[in-house]
């Protein structure tokens, strides 16, 4: 949506279409995207919605693959692309691309597909049943070179591809404000995450890896500040009731106001196809290092050929999970060696301007450009 806002921004017709009409957050809807930008599903459609899902409940009763609902919602997909003259789609998601490709493709609009660490993921499962529905595309950008590599590693015939690192939102607030707000002093080193609550984000090792940190370093005010919100954070936090120094802030709608009280950001994530994590990007935007692990596309975030904007944790080549001694050192080091962190800490400062909405709304216009064949100054629906 934060993209969709800011092609929008920039002079063009954007609609958005939610192909999971029923998983929908209004207000959120409406505090990320403007007006303007009009947003289709099937819930304009409820008549058909209503006797589709019917039908879908029979077809599964029966012991088929429920699949009219879908029908119906590519050719409401079709209806839509012919009212409203889409000249290019942009498609985020494997399931969007799925449904999308053979509808464009029979009306001849080109298709640009966003792959954002599922494919990755599903060629780590040994899967490669989906190479037709990225030849459909003109051009496929990925979030990473990771990702871009992993394509490539697996198909030779693909169209063209392209890195478009993902860009942010963010929201400076005062550093003091969010302490005060929580409580901590003006003079402790604050690490903090930021991320979606489930286990594979490396909470749990954060949490270690902090307490181990303050038995090295017993005279240093430390904290560390979780964001966000779970049934498994839930348990982590009753876990660690008896401890002051840590703070679970629950779900939030404002993370960047808890960032901007970091020192430094947290991701000791062993997702193993982590494409490249917003939190990372998040936190480099609010000007503050991080230390995460060695997974995925992190490695291209934290240490660009501008300067290393944060350190690297291992992950443990058996079992997968993050490497708590080289965690612990790297959260040590930031505590104790201040020209490193703020070497660091400048080079994040630096680097911000490659990871904004409008850096990277500018490569999808190009890329948008490419694929259509247009002129670089005529604006185009999308």
């Amino acid at each position: 949506m934060n993209l969709a806002a800011e092609l929008e921004r920039r002079g063009h017709e954007v609609f958005v279409f939610n192909q999971r009409a029923f998983l929908i957050d209004q207000d959120l809807v409406q505090r990320l995207l403007p007006a303007s930008v009009k947003v289709l599903s099937m819930a304009n459609k409820p008549f058909t919605s209503f006797w589709t899902n019917k039908a879908n409940a029979l077809q599964k009763r029966l012991g088929f693959k429920p699949s009219i609902y879908d029908q119906q919602q590519q050719v409401y997909l079709a209806q839509c692309l012919r009212e409203y003259k889409i000249d290019v789609v942009s498609s985020h998601s494997t399931f969007s691309d799925l449904m999308c490709a053979p509808v464009i493709a029979a009306q001849g609009i080109p298709m640009v597909i966003t792959e954002h660490g599922d494919y990755s993921a599903f060629l780590l499962d040994g899967r490669q049943d989906f190479g037709s529905v990225l030849r459909a595309a003109r051009r496929i950008l990925t979030v990473s070179d990771y990702c871009k590599h992993n394509l490539q590693q697996a198909f030779s015939d693909l169209p063209p591809i392209q890195t478009v690192y993902n860009g942010v939102v963010v929201q400076q607030y005062d550093k003091q404000q969010m302490r005060d707000s929580l409580g901590i002093p003006a003079d402790a080193f604050v690490f903090g995450m930021v991320s979606r609550g489930v286990e594979k984000k490396g909470w749990s090792y954060a949490v270690q890896a902090f307490r181990q940190v303050q038995q090295q370093l017993p005279e240093q005010k430390t904290r560390l500040v979780l964001v966000g919100g779970s049934a498994y954070l839930q348990q982590l936090r009753a876990e660690c009731a008896t401890d002051e120094d840590i703070i679970f802030t629950g779900q939030v709608p404002n993370p960047d106001f808890y960032v901007s009280g970091f020192d430094v950001g947290l991701l000791p994530s062993y997702f193993r196809t982590e494409a490249l994590p917003l939190a990372v990007i998040e936190y480099m935007v609010n000007g503050k290092p991080s230390i995460a692990t060695r997974v995925g596309g992190v490695p291209e975030l934290l240490e660009l050929a501008t300067g290393h904007t944060g350190l690297l944790a291992d992950i443990d080549p058996e079992t997968h999970r993050p490497d708590l001694a080289t965690l612990t050192t790297a959260m040590v080091r930031y505590c104790t060696e201040p020209e490193l962190y703020a070497a660091h800490t400048q080079n994040a400062k630096t680097a911000r301007q490659q990871f904004t909405m409008e850096a990277c709304a500018a490569q999808y216009e190009d890329a948008f450009q490419t694929a259509v064949g247009t002129p670089a100054t005529t604006a185009r629906r999308g």
